[in-house]
């Protein structure tokens, strides 16, 4: 029980230390590089770059989009299960919400998701990190089994005698 209430305590921590990074350290990061490139280029050339790249990373993201799509209908059609296809469209979501966020290193990453080696690469390290300790049936091996059918075996009521009641018993 023990080991239980560490775990609960240790998850919190990681859930809390992720949406601290995710709301407090990622918009400081992204202001200290907007304050800094606009002061190399300029304000209004500075908001007419991050307008761009968000408008580039959200047709690429469109087009990407529509490519898996394609290939998710492709393999329903061929009776498979569309697993990669349905991951890289995940990773596409992420992509597309990284490259609206206004901010050059939220675009960058969002622009490097766009790259299919690299989402190739990161979505095998998320399987990999999701699969630890687990197996899918048919995700990676089938395993056959040899089943013989032997017939009904319920055990059939020989006696025809009533049912014993249980509850209070007068005497």
């Amino acid at each position: 029980m023990r080991r239980c209430s560490q775990e609960g305590h240790r998850y919190a921590a990681n859930v809390f230390l992720i949406l601290f990074f995710v709301f407090v350290v990622v918009p400081l990061v992204e202001l200290a590089v907007i304050v800094t490139v606009a002061g190399a280029i300029g304000i209004f050339p500075t908001i007419a770059l991050l307008i761009l790249v968000s408008a580039i990373g959200a047709f690429l993201v469109k087009r990407e989009g529509i490519g898996v799509m394609r290939r998710t209908q492709a393999a329903i059609q061929r009776g498979e299960v569309p697993g990669r296809e349905m991951l890289d469209a995940a990773l596409l979501m992420g992509a597309g919400a990284l490259c609206v966020v206004p901010g050059f290193v939220t675009d960058a990453f969002g622009l490097l998701l766009l790259v299919p080696p690299v989402r190739r690469y990161i979505g095998s390290r998320l399987i990999r990190r999701w699969t630890k300790g687990t197996s899918f049936v048919g995700a990676t091996r089938q395993e056959i089994v040899d089943v013989e059918w032997v017939g009904d075996v319920t055990p059939r009521r020989s006696s025809t005698r009533a049912p014993i009641e249980l509850g209070p018993v007068d005497d």
